[in-house]
């Protein structure tokens, strides 16, 4: 019994949540497909949970070749109770020919009237018609009547039929007609302030997690808002989303947050800092009960280089078969080496992660196990630009290989790590934005590399040696940080 609940709670389906519209020709039959949307616009994992329905998703999308990146917030229910479209938009479920209906401010969702905000019902092709004519008359038919006494707050004008390929929820390509309809656009945060408040419930409105962030977003005068139904066997998939595409090199795309950009070229990705927020909390819905699965950050990297997920800072998810096999929280796999990484993080038992416990690493594929870094070296990471530099894997090592193979070694670690992560991620921040503070450290750190690498070439066999060597290890860097300046302070004042 216990087994079959499980396998519910861990069945994936897809949520596909289409950006790009496009027009058909009216005097012949063309299936236009934007193949760079096929590329980047990924479906959302989604979830389904036993017990909450409601689920909260954060999809990073980086394209390494083009240098852009797709920054998504959406929440979703299958219960009416959370989100709650008018019945008029609800009863579509009734018309077994009706596959979705989405509402977007995205700009140019309408290649005709690029200043419009869009509705989008998609239909099933089969029966439509064999003719273009047919099939133009036949879909506004059925559209037509969803829309004709107005859709919300606004009144849709018509603006074409086309005919697109999409993906339904098993992975099977469907042909279907598409009806498009523009309404009067408003800014972002105006449609999620007026249409979450009027959509989803109080009690997700209140409860903040994800759905702060995406407030927060919407804030961005370049983001977009949509709102999706879509019909499933048995239920109706309803979500909400604020978009926002960025790009440091595009001029037609707005900048990225913080230095993502430098961090994705030197091979690191941080997720927390697309959003910009040093600690993400869940929504309160979930703080009474274990419901690891329905708070996510899904990643999804594309490019033309043979590149694989080199390390990470938090635990590694190796199966999805139990509920042991997410007490923790960590990221799992789908893929990760290139062309597409696809990697989620999930929270487990925790309702909290800060930054640096989501950060993992790309580099070239060598085929390595993907690395669990035991706590991350943020300043030194910070000073030398990435977990990959040559002084950071040192530092790393030499804490690996040497220190912590030992008891008396693994005790110092313990208690320096208590200290050390006091005052470490402020430093690190402050680093990454003040270059001479940064270049300040890095000299700094240089006196304390060159005494570690000591430790290279000892052969430590027992506890004796290990405190021997450490305390050796100590002493000299006393001398070289407080020692050696006080006797040159000294001595300059003699002088004066």
């Amino acid at each position: 019994m216990k087994c079959a609940i499980m396998h519910k709670i861990l069945i994936f389906l897809a949520l596909l949540v289409g950006s790009s519209f496009f027009l058909m020709n009216v005097s012949a039959l063309e299936v236009e497909i934007d193949k760079e949307s096929e590329r980047i616009i990924e479906s959302m994992g989604w979830l389904r949970p036993d017990k909450i329905s409601y689920q909260e998703q954060i999809q990073i999308v980086i394209d390494h070749d083009e240098k852009k990146n797709r920054i998504s917030v959406g929440m979703l229910s299958t219960d009416p109770n959370n989100i709650r479209f008018p019945d008029y938009i609800e009863s579509i479920v009734d018309d077994p020919k009706i596959i979705s209906f989405i509402l977007t401010n995205q700009f140019a969702c309408s290649p005709n009237n690029i200043d419009k905000a869009c509705v989008i019902l998609d239909v099933n092709k089969d029966g439509l018609g064999d003719t273009i004519p047919e099939i133009r008359e036949n879909t506004r038919k059925i559209t037509d009547r969803i829309v004709g006494d107005g859709v919300i707050l606004y009144m849709p004008e018509f603006d074409s039929v086309s005919l697109v390929k999409k993906t339904d929820p098993n992975g099977k390509q469907l042909l279907v007609s598409r009806a498009l309809y523009t309404i009067n656009k408003q800014p972002t945060h105006d449609l999620f302030l007026a249409l979450s408040s009027m959509l989803l419930s109080g009690e997700i409105r209140s409860a903040g997690g994800f759905y702060t962030v995406a407030e927060e977003i919407s804030k961005n005068s370049f983001s977009s808002f949509s709102i999706a139904l879509t019909p499933q066997d048995d239920s109706i998939l309803r979500s909400l989303q604020i978009t926002l595409a960025c790009s440091d090199t595009l001029i037609e795309l707005v900048d990225c947050p913080r230095n993502v950009s430098e961090q994705i070229e030197r091979g690191d990705v941080s997720p927390l800092d697309f959003i910009e927020v040093e600690n993400l909390n869940r929504s309160s819905i979930f703080e009474n009960e274990f419901l690891p699965l329905n708070s996510i950050i899904h990643v999804l990297i594309f490019s033309a280089e043979d590149l694989q997920v080199k390390s990470v800072n938090s635990s590694i998810i190796e199966k999805l078969n139990h509920i042991s096999d997410v007490q923790e929280s960590g990221w799992f796999f789908v893929s990760n080496s290139t062309p597409k990484i696809d990697v989620r993080f999930i929270f487990g038992a925790e309702s909290t992660i800060d930054k640096n416990s989501a950060v993992f690493s790309i580099g070239s594929n060598s085929g390595d196990v993907v690395k669990v870094n035991d706590g991350g070296c943020l300043i030194a990471t910070a000073a030398f630009g990435s977990e990959l530099a040559p002084q950071v894997q040192l530092l790393r090592e030499i804490r690996d290989k040497t220190v912590l193979q030992t008891e008396s070694g693994a005790l110092f670690m313990t208690g320096f790590n208590h200290f050390y992560y006091l005052f470490s991620p402020v430093v690190a921040d402050y680093e990454r934005e003040n270059p001479i503070f940064k270049e300040s450290v890095k000299i700094t750190l240089m006196p304390l590399l060159a005494s570690l690498t000591l430790l290279q070439y000892a052969d430590i066999d027992s506890e004796s040696e290990m405190l021997g060597y450490g305390i050796g290890i100590m002493l000299l860097n006393i001398g070289m940080y407080f020692v050696i300046p006080a006797i040159f302070v000294m001595k300059i004042r003699k002088l004066i």
